[in-house]
């Protein structure tokens, strides 16, 4: 019997030698409530009070009913979350006063983690907001001071159908690739910041290809220039305007197809896809004129030769 009273005392020590850490442990869990429920209801209303709610309805973030009900919306979900993060930051020291620090060590470790990380994320949001701020003004003075230079008066060149019509326009399409270009210099810088493995190659990656990409612009820009200014010169030496388009598209097709090999879209498939559709036309070309349109071609033929001999003429 002296061994399991010994038995019973020891195992009833344990129990009243424990208590104190769980009421330390119930007390740390008391005060991560309450300092939780205060945070909440700061955001929660402090949202709210500025104005944030009307804010979101105007930009369609949410809806009337939802801003009126505080247990939905981007408010509350906010709310929430600082309350969660409040009860993780009590975690350690709860399961230490239960002493239990093998669960409470990597609980630390990992809100060390969070927190070292929490400023790097807010220095990469700094920069991606004034990024985007900067190329959005950077994009508006360059559209502006290619209108007061009247560079639209060029949008024809880049037209792809009918010249009639209004195409793309040189100002805004400048300005556009100026700011598309400095936000992502920025989303680059931003994505170093936050020294992460994946982040670092995917911002090498977009570094590495925004040359590419910049080549690609300029080689579809001279085609598209080229192609409108030789349709020009052919409309107006052969006084045929459908010749002229076949030219101006033929330049089209192969800026286009040298702009998908800059890319290294597919190279292999795109080089066989454009000798095939260069070796169709160019049959499908000699095919028509030689045998369904051999009058049309020996007239505009003879509409070339004779215009040749009179400009021959007036110039002796």
């Amino acid at each position: 019997m002296n061994s399991i009273g010994d038995q019973f005392m020891s195992m009833l020590n344990s129990i009243i030698g424990f208590i104190p850490n769980l009421i330390s442990a119930i007390l740390f869990l008391l005060l991560a409530w309450i300092i939780a429920v205060i945070v909440k209801n700061i955001i929660v209303k402090g949202l709210n009070a500025i104005g944030f709610d009307k804010w979101l309805e105007k930009k369609g973030l949410s809806s009337p009913d939802e801003a009126k009900r505080e247990s939905e919306g981007l408010i509350a979900t906010l709310g929430k979350l600082a309350y969660f993060l409040v009860f993780i930051l009590f975690l350690p020291p709860v399961f230490d006063a239960l002493n239990m620090q093998s669960v409470s060590d990597p609980i630390r470790e990992m809100m060390t983690a969070v927190l070292n990380f929490i400023p790097r994320f807010f220095v990469a949001a700094v920069l991606v907001l004034l990024g985007l701020y900067l190329a959005k003004i950077l994009g508006k003075l360059v559209t502006n001071l290619l209108k007061s230079l009247n560079a639209g008066k060029f949008n024809s060149y880049v037209n792809f159908g009918d010249k009639s019509k209004e195409g793309i326009d040189i100002p805004n399409a400048l300005g556009w690739v100026v700011a598309v270009l400095i936000g992502l210099f920025f989303v680059v810088q931003a994505l170093s910041v936050l020294n992460l493995e994946v982040f670092n190659t995917i911002g090498t990656a977009i570094i590495a290809y925004i040359p590419l990409v910049i080549s690609a612009l300029i080689i579809l820009a001279l085609g598209f220039v080229g192609g409108n200014l030789l349709s020009t010169v052919i409309t107006k030496s052969t006084g045929n305007a459908f010749v002229g388009e076949i030219a101006k598209y033929l330049i089209i097709i192969v800026a286009v197809f040298m702009t998908l090999d800059q890319l290294n879209f597919a190279q292999s498939i795109v080089n066989l896809a454009f000798l095939f559709i260069l070796g169709a036309v160019a049959i499908a070309f000699a095919i028509s004129f030689g045998i369904g349109g051999r009058t049309f071609a020996e007239k505009q033929l003879h509409k070339f030769e004779d215009k040749v001999q009179k400009e021959d003429r007036g110039s002796q």
